[in-house]
């Protein structure tokens, strides 16, 4: 009976948080703060703060907050192309993503998983929390593709047996060729004055291989998350 009050008082207060959380990304976007629109008109003082010895610290610490805050996380990853190199602005969003889905994970993991994981066994979703425990680097890298860093899926996989692991490894598989993509796409548009300025000999390498990318993680997700229930055989 303690632990079913203990993972109530939890829930309640998790519910508080994320509340918190909302209310001021909220705020913060209602007033026009942390938008696409208002990084391109603080560009240049951002890329001046961002290139000072304590820039890159401030931008990953930066990119976490908008994470938690339930704040768009394409914004930071933009501004970060816009900032920096190439190879280090790939870097440190990738550093700076994880880090901040992995924070929201383990946020909702020690809130709700003591909750929800027996109810989601018994749910219509025990397969695919199945698929999570078995397949966890497959389930998380094509989750990833298909929903990028959205705050909702974070916390119901928190709610979940998957590994800490295979949430890691998934995420960063599934997220590296997307930040890649997007950052390149936001290099070239700085550049560009036609159409032809885009097609250049390394811009369609990594389209190419962004495709061919896709074209495998659809064939894992044929090959490994069929609805068979051959794949989940029971045991004798």
């Amino acid at each position: 009976m303690s632990s079913v009050r203990t993972n109530r008082k939890k829930l309640v207060i998790f519910a508080f948080i994320i509340c918190i959380c909302l209310i001021i990304g909220s705020l913060l976007i209602v007033r026009g703060y942390l938008t696409i629109e208002w990084v391109n008109a603080q560009l240049d003082t951002l890329q001046e703060i961002l290139n000072r010895p304590y820039g890159p610290a401030l931008y990953v610490l930066g990119t976490i907050a908008f994470i938690v805050l339930q704040i768009l996380g394409v914004v930071p990853v933009i501004l970060a192309a816009l900032a920096y190199g190439s190879v280090k602005a790939f870097v440190l969003s990738m550093v700076a993503v994880n880090i901040g889905i992995l924070v929201t994970f383990l946020v909702a993991r020690y809130f709700l998983r003591d909750y929800f994981a027996p109810k989601l066994e018994k749910s219509r979703l025990n397969r695919f929390t199945k698929h999570l425990e078995t397949n966890g680097i497959l389930a998380m890298c094509f989750l990833r593709i298909a929903l990028w860093m959205f705050p909702p899926m974070n916390w119901l996989l928190g709610a979940t047996n998957i590994k800490i692991r295979d949430y890691i490894i998934g995420s960063i598989i599934g997220l590296a060729p997307i930040i890649f993509a997007m950052q390149l796409v936001v290099k070239k548009l700085q550049s560009i004055h036609s159409f032809w300025d885009l097609l250049q000999p390394e811009t369609i390498a990594v389209v190419s291989a962004f495709i061919a990318f896709l074209l495998v993680v659809v064939w894992i997700r044929r090959r490994y998350f069929s609805t068979e229930e051959s794949q989940f055989p029971e045991e004798v």
